[in-house]
């Protein structure tokens, strides 16, 4: 078994809501600097920026698990990971129906900026990425498994966009490994004071880093039989 240390919540510049700076270069390079193993980059509710953030890793020490971050239609917010890019775009390609057709404010919400490998801006989606989508909770985790996803309901413990605030539990129905606690979370005991309701679940924890400073340090891992993509997946599904 290896330990891998991950960061596996990370904002491009395509978040609204994210620096400039966040491109996929400049990414990958903190990420290394701060000897992560694994990362994803979650954007919200797009996957635009994703194939760039795989292209640019390659040849680094690095793994990216292609993801983002989609709000459902009850405005939870949950990571969507998958081992192999071309999961994720056909992922990607079949929840596109269920993606609002809102044009994005930028003198509210900034820009939602598109990069290449190479960190050249090439374009701005004119998609609002902070509106929820029209796919439930429940058929979003049976599409995510449908691809061989991991589905993780990101920062459970917070009073807003978390399972536990908009549903009020983890649905026991659905067959779900790992959640996501925030630092805060961890920090404050989330975990512990809610022992009994998250006792079948993994806990994982990422920085939710807007800014290229506040991508995780060496400090979150996992424990894999092997340093691949597949086994961190298989790990967290």
């Amino acid at each position: 078994m290896e330990k891998l240390y991950y960061d596996l919540h990370i904002h491009s510049a395509l978040s609204p809501c994210a620096d400039d700076d966040m491109s996929p270069n400049d990414i990958i390079g903190m990420a290394l600097l701060n000897r992560l193993d694994i990362i994803a980059v979650t954007d919200h509710n797009s996957f635009a920026n994703t194939e760039a953030i795989v292209k640019a890793a390659r040849g680094q020490n690095i793994i990216v698990l292609p993801g983002a971050e989609i709000t459902t239609a009850e405005e939870v917010h949950v990571i969507c990971l998958f081992s192999e890019l071309t999961d994720a775009m056909s992922f990607d390609a079949e929840l596109s129906d269920y993606y609002p057709a809102m044009s994005n404010r930028i003198d509210i919400f900034g820009k939602q900026v598109i990069y290449n490998e190479s960190d050249q801006v090439i374009g701005e989606l004119e998609r609002m990425l902070f509106a929820p989508t029209t796919i439930s909770f429940d058929e979003l985790y049976e599409l995510v498994n449908y691809y061989g996803g991991a589905f993780i309901p990101a920062h459970v413990d917070r009073d807003s966009f978390s399972v536990m605030s908009n549903l009020g539990f983890v649905p026991p129905h659905l067959n779900i490994r790992t959640i996501e606690i925030s630092p805060h979370g961890i920090e404050n005991e989330y975990e512990k004071q809610n022992a009994e309701q998250f006792k079948r679940h993994q806990v994982i924890s990422s920085s939710d880093a807007h800014q290229l400073w506040k991508i995780n340090e060496r400090r979150n891992f996992m424990m894999l039989p092997s340093r691949t993509a597949k086994a961190a997946i298989k790990n967290l599904r």
